[in-house]
């Protein structure tokens, strides 16, 4: 049974450390993500010998503030980009290390909608929601589609909150077998016929067909109206950074690991030099496996049976979305004169979701992350050329606001998740059927190896998931026998 931790707890952990342990150990972290960071940072002030072992040149995993080619100190984050109110731990170590936030606008009245040909803004829509034509029931006729969505999801919301413990248990199991999608057309709470229009205004036409279980908990944190977001001031990188001081001498930087092996008193991790294909061996007492399944997939491990074969169906079956963001850079920061200081873009065109910075108000330029795409909607951005990626992308925003935008142009970026050998997706997802097949068997640990990772709790997407994960697998680890 995985360790269960309350938030309290949690957050108690990353103001005071743990526990003395009994029995120091030799711990190999395998990748220096947010949950290898964690880890390693607090079983090393534990007193534990801890070493990392990293594919990349750099600390962060699927943390990545994408500054080049971008000028005048301008960036987008590949990664993540807003942290919500309630996540406590991300806040907890962003207070640790010092490190300054701004509030994230995620969004604004003043919000763009450019859908079914017609452009708006969020508060004019909300006044008058029938102005977008969607094929809507007599009975939804008038109501935005957060008032639709909510007429979905209001009896689960107060179901839950009667008991959150016991009736999100007995949810999993009543609504593990739904996707998104399947939950909307035979919504058991009630008909929903503004089925497409819900998920286009929320983004989530490429996510449908993933558990709803998961998209819910996402519609919990954007659809609260008192949530609040932040980003921290000068790039999320700074994040993952801020915990170099204790462990860079920890840290061995391109080593590809290619192979696990398990003996009865010890456990061997076997890698390569990404550049010299240099062969490296280390050796430890435990080992902590934080890096994606989608690459673990391609980790051999000996014996095999030292894995369970729940954990191998795990590792197997695991969904990583593919997302991919696409960033650009304007001489001038022409948003704001229409209005936009932080808050989004939704549209019906591939570029689906434009945010506008929530830093940087009234500064000489900026960059906009143009587009935001996950799933389906990211693997159409995937057989073009970054080049034509740009050029596509430019295009759609000059429709939403005006062709004069194009000759502001400075510089592009475009950053796809699942083509990064080191993670394959940018963040994991359950499909239907998946909360109950896989999840205890992603947690628990096989021998001498244990697992961290956002994938491996409740949070998944987040930062806040691969710091709890961390958090969890020290603790589980800490007064192990040696």
């Amino acid at each position: 049974m995985p360790l269960q931790l309350t938030p309290y707890q949690m957050v108690s952990i990353i103001q005071n450390g743990m526990n003395t342990p009994r029995q120091p150990k030799n711990i190999v972290v395998v990748g220096a993500g947010m949950a290898g960071l964690v880890a390693a940072s607090l079983l090393k002030e534990a007193g534990h010998q801890v070493k990392m072992i990293e594919a990349a040149n750099r600390v962060g995993g699927r943390v990545l503030t994408l500054r080049s080619p971008f000028t005048d100190g301008q960036y987008i984050e590949a990664g993540p980009m807003r942290i919500p109110s309630v996540h406590y731990l991300t806040l907890g170590y962003i207070r640790k290390f010092g490190l300054p936030i701004n509030p994230f606008f995620n969004s604004t009245p003043n919000d763009i909608l450019y859908v079914n040909g017609i452009k708006t803004r969020l508060k004019t829509y909300q006044r008058n929601p029938a102005m977008i034509n969607a094929n809507l029931a007599k009975n939804e006729r008038g109501k935005t589609f957060v008032e639709l969505l909510n007429f979905a999801f209001q009896p689960l919301y107060n179901f839950i909150s009667q008991d959150p413990v016991r009736n999100w248990s007995m949810a999993i199991k009543e609504l593990n077998k739904y996707s998104l999608d399947t939950f909307l057309r035979h919504n058991p709470f009630g008909d929903l016929r503004a089925i497409e229009l819900a998920k286009m205004l929320t983004a989530t036409e490429g996510l449908s067909e993933l558990s709803f279980l998961d998209i819910f908990r996402q519609f919990v944190i954007f659809l609260n109206p008192h949530m609040r977001f932040y980003e921290i001031t000068g790039g999320f990188d700074r994040l993952p950074r801020a915990f170099l001081p204790q462990l860079k001498e920890d840290i061995l930087f391109q080593q590809e690991v290619r192979k696990i092996i398990q003996h009865d008193n010890k456990v061997i991790i076997r890698s390569v030099h990404t550049q010299t294909a240099k062969p490296f061996e280390i050796t430890g007492d435990i080992a902590i496996i934080t890096i994606p399944f989608s690459v673990l997939r391609f980790v051999e491990v000996e014996p095999y049976h030292s894995f369970s074969l729940n954990k191998w169906k795990a590792i197997r079956e695991l969904h990583y979305v593919p997302s991919v963001k696409m960033g650009i850079q304007f001489k001038n920061r022409f948003w704001e004169r229409e209005g936009m200081y932080g808050g989004q873009t939704i549209s019906d065109l591939p570029v689906k979701q434009t945010y506008y910075p929530s830093h940087g108000f009234g500064e000489k330029c900026g960059v906009v992350l143009a587009s935001y795409t996950w799933e389906d909607d990211a693997q159409v951005w995937d057989k073009m050329t970054q080049e034509a990626q740009i050029e596509y992308g430019l295009r759609d925003l000059a429709k939403i606001h005006d062709d004069g935008i194009i000759q502001n142009y400075v510089a592009g970026a475009v950053h796809s998740w699942v083509q990064q050998p080191y993670s394959a997706g940018s963040f994991a997802l359950f499909k239907p059927e998946q909360e109950v097949e896989l999840y205890p068997s992603i947690l628990s640990p096989e021998g001498r190896v244990h697992f961290a990772g956002e994938h491996a709790s409740t949070d998944r997407s987040w930062i806040q998931g691969a710091i709890a994960s961390g958090i969890r697998v020290a603790c589980e680890v800490n007064d192990l026998p040696k």
